[in-house]
């Protein structure tokens, strides 16, 4: 046995733990390419992600994509920073007593008209309302009403100057908080607060009002329902906000714009609050520097420790060249100088929002200090890039070598898989485990809930992971060993079902180890039980009405009955088809004995009936036959063996005959009748001797007793040769031999010393029955068909005896051509030479045509 045919426990082992490591580091590679793709970096805005494309990797980090992303979210912040800065902070400080006007500002996008009415409040103010928040009480009047109140200050009805907060009507709680916690609500008497006082808290309440004064007749679609904002901070003039309208419309407005200022900048503040935190001279590795035009005159907001007042344009963008990249950016012409991908289109996307600010005379100036000694998104992005990047194409030709050696190695434990070393040391033998005797379904159901199991538990494992490693709190290297471990394992489970499934397949018991498999079992041996034993009309008759019946039912149930009796009729043409199949395959078996091949048997294991006792009986018949067929092969080779030791034993006197006669041919004898005699003896014995050769011959090619020596004989040679030899004893009988060789040789493969004994065979059958004084035509030829090369020897001749016999019958051993048996022959030499010619691949055809006699020889060639 080849030890190459099955694998040992031991390789097995190595082989597995080999191919779990290797899908392990296909996974690994795969993973770390992916975490390392993404370069996660902590902005104003959270962490952002960026991905990193292989096909457009660089070289320096400053040339990458990822470097240009990040800077460009940086110069949105660091714009909207120093915009911020504009409004918060005065000589670069932040100042909270500085005074807003908030009509300008919540409008300054935009133009407005000198008589827009407006209020200024101190910056810390307004920051603080609109972190605490603002309330509202709702109060109900006409329009005259509130025009009384704005106009003078006051209703027609007095109440007393010094009031206190429980003096109020407030509805809410949060009202009474606000004045409460307001110093300057709690301490004066404000307009908001008069309004809120006096005027009725709800529309009933002003009917009533209004009833009491006389006023019969009110419309309620008149009536107006304000919203008054309780003071929580009075303006820079210590004035309440409804002390500045004259109407009820410009209250609207201003209540509104005071809002709206106090929520834009307490927004602001907060943005303030954090960009100081990233874009601070030691937060960051930007430097930036823009020139905005505040209040009428040019202000430099930048976050590197000196005055730029008095320095020129030219100075500036000097000092910022320095740094590694850089950026100038000039709004009024829309040019930029710059190192960066960044373009004049980017820079005015970034800077249109605030065109209020960027007027005339604006700059801006970024620098990037490559050298990156503060640890921000920048360097972190660096950092991430160089550190992977230049492993990226050698991490992935390793992850898929890794997985193709997996593969392979799958492959080869697949052909492995089960093998045994057979007892008897010749061949393998495929066997199963214990685990392998589950049922199919079960092995099936199994296999595929724990794989999938693993596979969703991996996934959600890794979503969440991955989810953190994008965030930046797992690193890349937790991320890959985690996957590796996951894939081991993986491998491990999916490997041990699909090697158990692999058993099954090879020794033919996925199918036979199933449940539905067991059931039909069952059910169809408790059917066929039923169905022999039952008599041949029950069989046909009562299978018929009982079908019949069911039809007829089922029928009567609508079309779901019409479809199940359609399924019922489709098993019993199943049925009627195994069996005429397995009458089907009782006629083939029958045509194939009758054929000659009476070792055939017929598969009954799953016949029955009738069916079954004929296959046995065609089984039989084929088992006489064959037995009958041996005794007959028994007889010739007892024939056979019998003609061998006479010819042996005929062999040994007559050789001492021919010496003798030899010797007495020596003698010099005068009698001319007894050399008659010794002429006769000689001419006896000779033929005595090739009819003894002939016999041992012929019996040793139908026994199979003979060996050849296969050589590459030159076919043209060899029957020159024989020609020349035979050419004197054609001249006794004037037989003519007409030629047509081949110039060039023509090589076959044959037994130099049997291809001999072909020729020279034929050669003596014309000698001895060819008509005397006729031709003898002989002609060799090549022949091609298909691309194969043969070559094709005929001898023609006429007989001189009339050929009354078929061409088949001539080949048969003791066969003569001369019926009356006037010549020398044995009757042996064309089945010889038929013989010989099949043993050595060749082809002996024989044609009669009236005393025509032709015989052809045909052989493969071999090449030159």
């Amino acid at each position: 046995m080849k030890k190459s045919n099955v694998c040992g426990r031991g390789k097995r082992i190595f082989l597995l733990f080999t191919k779990r490591i290797l899908t392990a580091a296909a996974a690994g590679c795969v993973i770390a390419i992916i975490s390392n793709s993404f370069i996660t970096v902590e902005g104003t805005n959270g962490k952002s992600r960026y991905f990193i494309s292989p096909f457009s990797q660089k070289e320096l980090f400053e040339d990458s994509e990822i470097f240009d992303d990040i800077l460009r979210n940086d110069v949105q912040d660091i714009t909207r920073m120093s915009v911020i800065k504009s409004q918060l902070e005065t000589n670069g400080e932040y100042e909270g007593k500085k005074k807003i006007d908030i009509t300008a500002y919540v409008n300054r996008t935009s133009m407005l008209s000198e008589s827009e009415v407006t209020a200024e409040y101190y910056l810390d103010d307004l920051i603080k309302w609109g972190n605490y928040g603002f309330n509202y009480e709702t109060v109900y009047g006409m329009e005259n009403d509130f025009s009384i109140y704005f106009g003078l200050g006051k209703s027609d009805t007095e109440i007393p100057g010094e009031l206190s907060v429980g003096d109020f009507k407030l509805q809410q709680d949060l009202s009474k908080q606000a004045i409460k916690f307001s110093a300057q609500a709690a301490e004066s008497d404000s307009l908001s607060m008069r309004m809120i006082a006096e005027l009725p808290d709800s529309l009933e309440g002003y009917l009533e009002r209004a009833s009491e004064k006389g006023e019969i007749e009110v419309d309620t679609d008149e009536v107006i329902a304000l919203d008054i904002l309780v003071p929580r901070y009075y303006s820079a003039e210590g004035q309440d906000l409804a002390d500045y309208a004259s109407d009820l419309d410009e209250y609207l407005v201003l209540r509104d714009n005071l809002v709206a200022a106090c929520n834009q900048l307490y927004h602001n503040f907060t943005e303030y609050s954090s960009f100081k935190k990233f874009y601070g001279e030691d937060k960051t590795n930007i430097r930036y520097c823009y020139q905005m035009t505040v209040d009428g005159e040019p202000r430099y907001f930048t976050n590197i420790p000196q005055n730029f007042n008095g320095k020129s344009e030219q100075e500036i963008t000097e000092e910022f060249s320095g740094y590694g990249r850089y950026l100038y950016y000039n709004p009024d012409r829309v040019e930029i100088k710059t190192n960066t991908q960044m373009t004049t289109e980017e820079m005015r996307g970034i800077l249109s929002p605030y065109e209020y600010v960027f007027a005339e005379n604006s700059r801006v100036w970024i620098g990037v200090d490559t050298s990156y000694g503060v640890v921000d998104s920048l360097a972190q992005a660096r950092n991430t890039f160089v550190s992977f990047m230049p492993y990226y194409w050698q991490t992935a030709v390793l992850g898929i070598l890794a997985l193709i050696l997996s593969l392979w190695l799958l492959g080869v434990l697949t052909v492995y898989e089960g093998r045994k070393e057979a007892e008897n040391e010749d061949g393998y033998v495929v066997e199963t485990k214990k685990g392998d005797r589950f049922p199919t379904e079960i092995f099936l159901t199994l296999g595929f809930s724990v794989t999938a199991g693993f596979c969703v538990l991996c996934a959600a494992a890794y979503d969440i992971a991955f989810s953190y490693a994008l965030e930046g709190d797992i690193s890349p290297f937790m991320m890959t060993a985690g996957a590796v471990l996951a894939a081991f394992l993986f491998d491990w489970i999916a490997t041990s079902f699909y090697l158990g499934l692999v058993r099954r397949l090879k020794v033919h018991r996925f199918w036979r180890d199933s449940l539905l498999w067991q059931l039909g079992r069952l059910i169809r041996k408790l059917f066929f039980r039923l169905y022999d034993n039952s008599h041949i009309v029950s069989r046909l008759l009562i299978p018929f009405f009982f079908i019949t019946a069911l039809n007829l039912f089922f029928g009567m149930l609508g079309v779901p009955g019409i479809l199940a009796a359609g399924v019922i009729d489709v098993c019993v043409a199943a049925l009627l088809y195994q069996e005429r199949k397995d009458l089907q395959k009782i006629v083939e078996g029958t045509q194939t004995i009758g054929e000659g091949d009476f070792g055939f048997k017929i598969d009954d294991s799953r016949m029955h009936g009738e069916n079954k006792i004929l296959a046995e009986t065609v089984n039989s018949i084929g088992d006489g036959i064959q037995e009958a067929v041996a005794t007959s092969m028994k007889d010739e080779k007892l024939k056979a063996d019998l003609i061998t030791n006479v010819s042996h034993d005929i062999k040994t006197p007559l050789t001492s005959i021919i010496n003798f006669v030899n010797l007495l041919k020596r003698e010099d004898i005068q009698d001319e009748k007894i050399k008659g005699y010794i002429q006769v003896l000689d001419s006896k014995s000779q033929r005595l001797k090739q009819l003894t050769d002939d016999l041992v011959e012929a019996s040793k090619i139908s026994s199979g007793n003979i060996s050849l020596q296969m050589e590459k004989i030159n076919f043209v040679e060899l029957i020159n040769q024989t020609m020349g030899e035979f050419s004197e004893k054609m001249n006794e009988k004037c037989l003519i031999m007409v030629a047509a060789m081949p110039e060039k040789p023509v090589y076959i493969e044959a037994d130099s010393r049997r291809i001999w004994r072909v020729v020279e065979n034929l050669f003596g059958n014309v000698y001895k029955y060819a008509l005397e004084g006729t031709r003898v035509y002989l002609d060799l030829s090549v022949k091609e068909k298909d691309g194969k090369k043969t070559a094709a020897f005929s001898m023609k001749n006429i007989s001189a005896q009339s050929l009354n016999i078929s061409a088949d019958e001539l080949t048969e051993r003791f066969i003569r051509g001369d019926v009356s048996r006037s010549t020398e022959g044995s009757g042996l030499g064309l089945s010889i030479a038929r013989n010989l010619t099949e043993l050595q691949n060749g082809k002996f055809e024989i044609y009669l045509d009236g005393d025509l006699f032709k015989v052809i020889l045909t052989f493969p060639c071999m090449d030159d």
